[in-house]
């Protein structure tokens, strides 16, 4: 009871503690036309730079007299606010309101983004607005996903899989309006989300606060747009396309419908996004009538806002997926037989409730349910044949897992007091409950020789059904500490512990912001964070998952011995949470009006890496085969014994144009390098090494450019993408399996991507339509997706799968100019 007592005497001496000092203070709060609080609005009193607005859109100004004081404020995406005159006689609170843009066309005053040589920004962080999501040309742009890859620190490998800031894709804490949604089996990013109901995605880099966790490479965060008072709609690529390729047919089709306004006026507002996409993917290399892969997906957001006071709102998102792909693994080495149908569904609501005290502080508390099924089923039941010059059967996995998170959080900011500066506290919590079920019918697969001899086969015979639970519980407490005007600190620690492995993480965190120069166009910035990874449902499922018999043959076909068994089994104590130690430095320039100039330094140390290790011959040689062990029994245990390296030095430029219009240049240095040999088949690595080596998505150098700008002719405008990267790393293996050579030592040709679109406006009748016609990889470069990896093939280490020139045509429609 009386650390109790003692807890509520602190935060009510937080609470009630006075700001010191005699000057006069205008406590300001931005907020949008809806009661929302816009954080990181830049601020402006008269020419001075104040800086920018915290979590709770608050921001204060300190006058050393009673005077009028002209208010600028700027935002991405809103409306500018532009000297507006406050009478300032003594210290007071005042609300600022900023008007949200929702199309580019609407306005040609709207802002840029903020400013990265203010001193309020302790963390790095990559952008994307709504605009870039939704009019940069980047490939197959109906996807968010693929929008990721504009960004220099993200990467989509050979097989698909995301990589942010040289991770594995389950290395990152993936946020939608505040809630975790990475897959609850596998971890990874596989939410499809409307882009038109986009408004922002932001990356941090390397250090972050310690309000995110579960996550060692960072978070990123995605946030959609509100609702407003004004009935607002879109639709875009309504009418289908067509594909002459191999005779007249529908082509790739992705219709996205949107609409958003009121339910009660000044009181409550809903946002409503639907996008549906219909592919036919053409796969070269393969004969006409076997080569096309065919999918229809959906996907719709339900996103509302209550304002049940001045002061309390309200919000609610319900999420639908669905996701229909046939014939998934069709490639040059893999024809039509072999590949297989996959069935995703996952349906999320959430609901959050936050209330605003006043002087700084905020209390926010809520809740998300979030369920994940996935269903894969091959065409038949024979052997899957593992061949040197391609493979051949059935897909060997027959399987459906269901997983869901239920997730709840709790945060509050507590009221700003001064000592030695001025201090801002955010205390925090999070508890994560999640259930897997899975069903496994796995039947076989055969390995042949360059010959055609069986070496083996490998074989599932009793299928696999299990559940399994954990319970995720984090804490945190951070210290917005603005030292001085040119200095700002941000402190904090984070615990995070799961019940299943019964390990805690702490995770101190520190940044600093520093501003050298009195014109306060120069910022550097540095920060340290260790940062733990959470544990995957489907790692803790693998255990209970089937033992795989392998029985090797003689040349002659005869039996090699025994059959071998590989099995997993649940770890011994003592398995600890992955983490790793990130270190940033950073220097932000502007060098013109809205124009700047940033170099960036990221080093990523991981250890303690989740691993299964065979401990009956931890020192066998690496292969590529789903069993890389056949030749022996083998057990494998859960450990502690990867490590991962990332290192990476970026210099970018950008510019900020009148209206949305923008653009921006990149080129990155960077090292990504693992003990781990990556394999597909798994969750989780099966094999270390006893020195590091690439990973399979390592970039070495990588140029990224981006556009959005106005042409000279009215109502016509352009934008492009450009995408310069270093070829991914590849194994190459002998007939058994075993990799030849050094692991990841080749590397696929020199990837690059130039997409060009021009884009006109015209209105019909009073309603707005935009035309868009462009191509996709301009200079019709290669850029293999596949490559002959066998030694001893006729046409080894040949690359396949060349991606060809596109045509790209867009039809997007509006509501009603107003005019």
């Amino acid at each position: 009871m009386s650390v109790s007592r003692g807890l509520a005497a602190i935060l009510f001496a937080l609470v009630t503690l006075p700001v010191w000092g005699d000057d006069l203070v205008l406590h300001g709060r931005v907020v949008d036309e809806s009661g929302a609080p816009v954080r990181d609005a830049q601020v402006q009193a008269g020419t001075v730079w104040t800086g920018q607005t915290d979590p709770t859109g608050e921001f204060s100004i300190t006058l050393a007299k009673p005077t009028d004081v002209p208010i600028s404020i700027e935002r991405e995406g809103y409306y500018t606010l532009k000297d507006q005159v406050v009478h300032v006689a003594s210290t007071q609170e005042i609300t600022f309101v900023i008007n949200s843009v929702h199309e580019v066309f609407q306005s040609e005053n709207v802002n840029a983004q903020t400013s990265p040589v203010d001193v309020g920004q302790t963390q790095t962080e990559e952008h994307l607005s709504g605009t870039e999501v939704n009019d940069i040309p980047y490939k197959n742009s109906h996807s968010l996903r693929n929008a990721l890859e504009m960004l220099p620190g993200a990467v989509q490998d050979i097989s698909g899989s995301l990589h942010l800031n040289g991770a594995e894709e389950n290395q990152v804490l993936y946020l939608f309006n505040g809630f975790n949604i990475n897959n609850p089996i596998s971890g990874q990013f596989q939410t499809l989300l409307p882009v038109e109901g986009i408004r922002g995605v932001d990356l941090s880099v390397g250090q972050t606060s310690a309000e995110f966790g579960k996550g060692s490479a960072g978070v990123l965060r995605v946030s959609t747009q509100n609702g407003t008072d004004t009935f607002r709609y879109t639709a875009t690529d309504f009418i289908p396309g067509v594909d002459i390729k191999q005779g007249l047919r529908i082509g790739n089709w992705y219709p996205r419908v949107g609409i958003s306004g009121p339910l009660i006026k000044r009181r409550a507002w809903f946002t409503d996004m639907f996008q549906s996409q219909y592919t036919q993917a053409l796969i070269s290399g393969l004969a006409s009538g076997q080569n096309m892969r065919s999918g229809w997906a959906g996907s719709n957001i339900l996103h509302g806002q209550i304002n049940l006071s001045s002061s309390n709102i309200l919000f609610a998102d319900f999420l639908v997926n669905v996701d229909n792909e046939g014939h998934v693994g069709l490639a040059p080495l893999n024809p039509i037989g072999t590949t297989y149908s996959q069935n995703t569904r996952q349906y999320m609501g959430s609901v959050k409730d936050q209330k605003y005290f006043g002087r700084g502080m905020l209390l926010e508390v809520g809740y998300a349910h979030n369920y994940f099924s996935k269903a894969i089923l091959p065409p038949g039941e024979s052997l899957y044949i593992l061949a040197p010059e391609g493979n051949g059967g059935d897909y060997y996995v027959h399987s459906q897992q269901a997983g869901t998170r239920d997730h709840g959080l709790v945060q509050a900011f507590l009221p700003k007091f001064e000592w030695l500066g001025t201090h801002q506290w955010q205390i925090g919590a999070d508890v994560d409950r999640l259930h897997y079920n899975g069903d496994f019918q796995r039947t076989g697969y055969e390995v042949l020789g360059l010959t055609g001899q069986l070496l083996s086969e490998t074989l599932f015979p009793t299928p696999a059904r299990f559940q399994v639970s954990d319970l995720e519980l984090s804490a945190y407490l951070t210290d917005s500490w603005r030292v001085s005007k040119n200095l700002q600190l941000s402190l904090g620690v984070r615990a995070d512990r799961d019940q299943q492995i019964g390990a805690t993480g702490w995770s101190p965190r520190a940044a600093a912001s520093w501003a050298p120069f009195e014109s306060g166009k120069t910022r550097i910035s540095g920060g340290y964070a260790l940062t733990h990874d959470s544990v995957t449902m489907q790692m803790l499922g693998q255990p209970l998952d089937q033992t795989a018999i392998t029985t090797n043959y003689n040349a002659d076909g005869s039996v090699a011995g025994t059959a071998a068994t590989s099995r997993f089994a649940a770890p011994n104590s003592g398995v600890r949470l992955p983490y790793s130690s990130n270190w940033t430095a950073g220097v932000d320039q502007q060098l013109w009006t809205r124009v700047f100039l940033a170099a960036q330094l990221l080093r990523r140390r991981g250890k303690d890496g989740f691993a299964f290790l065979n401990t009956l011959a931890p020192d066998a040689p690496p292969s590529l085969l789903p069993a890389p062990n056949p030749q022996s029994n083998a057990v494998y245990e859960l450990t502690n014994l990867r490590r991962d390296a990332y290192d990476s030095v970026r210099i970018s430029v950008r510019q900020a144009l009148s209206g949305q219009y923008g653009w921006m240049a990149a080129y990155q240095w960077s090292r990504a390098v693992t003990n781990a040999v990556v394999d597909p088949n798994s969750p989780v690595p099966l094999q270390e090494l006893p020195s590091l080596v690439a990973t399979p998505w390592d970039v070495p150098h990588r140029f990224v450019g981006r556009g959005y700008g106005p042409l000279p002719w009215k109502n016509w405008s352009v934008s492009a993408f450009v995408d310069w990267r270093s070829g991914f790393p590849f194994s190459v293996r002998d007939q058994s399996g075993l990799i030849f050579g050094g692991v990841d030592a080749r590397r696929f040709p020199v990837n690059f991507d130039l997409n060009v679109a021009v884009e006109r406006m015209i209105t019909l009748r009073g309603y707005r339509f935009a035309l868009r016609g462009g191509m996709d990889n301009v200079t019709n470069q290669a850029n293999p997706t596949a490559v002959s990896r066998v030694l001893g093939t006729p046409n080894f280490l040949q690359f396949l799968g060349n991606e060809g020139r596109h045509f790209v045509v867009r039809i997007r429609f509006f509501e009603k100019t107003g005019k």
